[in-house]
């Protein structure tokens, strides 16, 4: 994309110091959509990209399960139920959306199978469908202004998976450049990688992700000589595991068995009103009754 900062660079480079670009690596990837939406995930998700807490994902959730006035259709349920842990579709849903994706987007955008996705939690109970609009045609723009804030962010990002999760995989260009001395041998070798968006594929539907860690880079050749203008070493250490955040906490109890999609935002709910946690910048942490009780548990129950 175009450059959004000037730098201006000042430095003392040493006399006849040089690299040159020893090799260039390519590698493409791609990348498959994700599972349409579970209880946990869909929580997770709407904690993550939303901000909400998991007890406001379910009331804007329940309200959007029971629906609204429709002119000339009545009451209309904008989603499937949303206490759910199977990843299943009907079939009229994966080919109503099929239907929509080929329309909308194009026959490259349409896998020539419709996808099928496997529940991660082995009880899950097949009797309910993932978390999904009623509706794949009813884009997020159509909705009647009857719905508040909450259930437009929350309907949009069901609606987005859903629809992404029947399309094709996005593919990334990856490049990656290595350098070396050229003045003198040194033994160091240098790397550095970036990526490009080669093919949009499902991101048509779900919006293509922010990376941090990739950055575009110049087009550059093998034998290409370049002047450095700092290098700066610096030490990392391993740092212990982050805290849990509400996403990754309801992953944790997913992933464990403890509790069912009912009971996830209730839990959660639970132990900040005890006042067994503290939320602090979205990360919970024990507080001094927690640590007193989780001590007296594992006495009681070792």
């Amino acid at each position: 994309g175009p450059a959004k900062h000037r730098i201006e660079l000042t430095n003392n480079l040493a006399d006849g110091v040089q690299y040159k670009v020893k090799d260039i690596a390519q590698k493409d990837s791609s990348v498959r959509p994700a599972a349409p939406f579970i209880t946990s995930s869909l929580q997770a998700s709407a904690s993550t990209v939303l901000g909400f807490a998991a007890k406001r994902t379910m009331r804007a959730a329940q309200a959007l399960y029971e629906g609204v006035r429709i002119k000339g259709e009545g009451q209309v349920g904008l989603i499937t139920y949303m206490r759910t842990d199977s990843t299943h579709l009907s079939m009229d849903a994966i080919n109503q959306v099929r239907t929509y994706v080929g329309n909308k987007y194009g026959p490259e955008y349409l896998p020539e199978k419709p996808r099928f996705y496997s529940s991660s939690n082995e009880s899950a109970q097949e009797a309910h469908e993932a978390v999904r609009p009623t509706d794949a045609g009813r884009h997020p723009d159509t909705l009647p202004a009857s719905l508040d804030e909450d259930q437009r962010k929350l309907y949009r990002l069901i609606w987005s998976r859903f629809v992404a999760c029947q399309m094709t995989s996005a593919k990334w260009h990856r490049t990656e450049f290595f350098f070396e001395r050229d003045d003198k041998p040194t033994g160091a070798v240098f790397k550095v990688a970036g990526r490009t968006l080669a093919f949009d594929g499902f991101y048509k539907a779900s919006g293509v992700p922010n990376s941090d860690s990739e950055q575009n880079l110049p087009k550059l050749d093998v034998g290409n000589e370049l002047y450095p203008f700092d290098i700066s070493p610096k030490q990392s250490f391993s740092s212990p595991p982050s805290r849990y955040s509400e996403a990754s906490l309801i992953k944790k109890l997913e992933s464990e068995g403890i509790g069912r999609p009912s009971t996830y935002a209730s839990i959660i709910d639970v132990i900040q009103n005890r006042n067994y946690v503290e939320k602090i910048d979205r990360s919970f942490h024990p507080t001094d009754l927690g640590e007193v009780v989780t001590e007296k548990l594992i006495e009681a129950f070792p």
